[in-house]
């Protein structure tokens, strides 16, 4: 039932037009509190000339600029399997690398990867997880880098605010370690991917030349303001009142230019916390296209529902993956 319609709402403003008045001030009062005077259209972030010193990079391999952070100097790796990561011939070229940012006590989540989407059946494609820290599940996940191999652990606590650096440091790695794929994904742990549909998808719309980055699109965002949100960001932060386009942090498909521009880029720009904004930035200062591709969804979808898509989110434990996939494939 609609509690009010447009004549009810003329009716009270008219009668007892303070309302309206005192809805204006309240309105003018809460944007100028916030501060947001830098408006999105004359976006500036450090460092401004940072297509330049990638540039520099690619053809000298150095740069005299001076970097801002020193993340992808110093960042401890506790597990790194970059001595397990490879072990045939297929080692010196892959189709596809999985990034999946995994909670660190979501053992079930990727064993369940493991036997499904991310299957090492294919040798062309490899599947890395990318942990944080917690003492508490730390002999577990020792017992399962020795069983798979394929976890990449840093040495931080495992939070929400340290997602940035688990697409950051794979970044890094990628990159430090030389590793030769035509695509990276970089998803969430709770994601069932459509693997056959997105190799096809990514031959088709991306190839291994451009500087493009597909997912799905956030077209306009704002920041969060209010200091009680998990997604708050200051002024002194992000002083802007839009975030530029981003692709959303479990749907990033690219090829290994855009991640080796990004890896050296990284160093020459102020880091913020959420990771998915974090590349969107870099995409603009860089000048990456910004694709959106509504395959990759954005919400629950059954796996019978997702033969014509690429992926979905909300799987979060190991049966719903396992019953997912079954739905999948038949």
């Amino acid at each position: 039932m609609q509690i009010c319609n447009r004549k009810t709402l003329y009716y009270i403003f008219k009668k007892w037009p303070w309302i309206l008045c005192t809805l204006l001030v309240l309105l003018v009062l809460r944007r100028w509190s916030t501060g947001e005077k830098i408006y999105f259209i004359q976006f500036t972030y450090p460092l401004n000339n940072l297509i330049d010193i990638v540039y520099e990079i690619e053809t000298t391999g150095r740069t005299a600029e001076n970097p801002l952070n020193n993340v992808t100097k110093h960042y401890v790796i506790k597990k790194d399997p970059s001595t397990k990561f490879c072990r045939s011939e297929a080692c010196d070229s892959f189709d596809m690398v999985f990034i999946v940012k995994s909670f660190v006590g979501n053992f079930g989540q990727r064993i369940a990867i493991r036997n499904t989407w991310g299957s090492k059946k294919n040798p062309r494609v490899k599947t890395l997880f990318v942990l944080g820290y917690l003492e508490s599940f730390q002999s577990f996940v020792d017992f399962e880098y020795e069983q798979y191999g394929d976890i990449l652990q840093l040495g931080f606590k495992d939070t929400y605010d340290s997602l940035v650096y688990k697409t950051i440091i794979p970044i890094d790695w990628l990159v430090k370690r030389n590793i030769n794929t035509k695509y990276v994904h970089f998803l969430d742990d709770d994601r069932l991917v459509n693997t056959r549909r997105l190799l096809q998808f990514a031959n088709d719309n991306i190839g291994t030349t451009e500087k493009t980055i597909i997912g799905y699109k956030v077209m306009i965002s704002r920041p969060y303001r209010e200091k009680s949100s998990k997604w708050f960001t200051s002024l002194e932060e992000y002083p802007f009142d839009y975030w530029p386009q981003y692709i959303i942090g479990g749907t990033i498909l690219t090829n290994m230019k855009v991640v080796k521009s990004l890896a050296y880029s990284i160093p020459f720009t102020r880091i913020i916390r959420m990771e998915d904004v974090f590349i969107g930035i870099l995409s603009k200062l860089l000048k990456i296209n910004v694709v959106h591709n509504c395959g990759f969804v954005p919400y629950y979808t059954s796996g019978s529902d997702l033969k014509d898509k690429l992926s979905s989110p909300d799987y979060k434990s190991y049966h719903s993956i396992i019953d997912g996939w079954k739905q999948l494939q038949n």
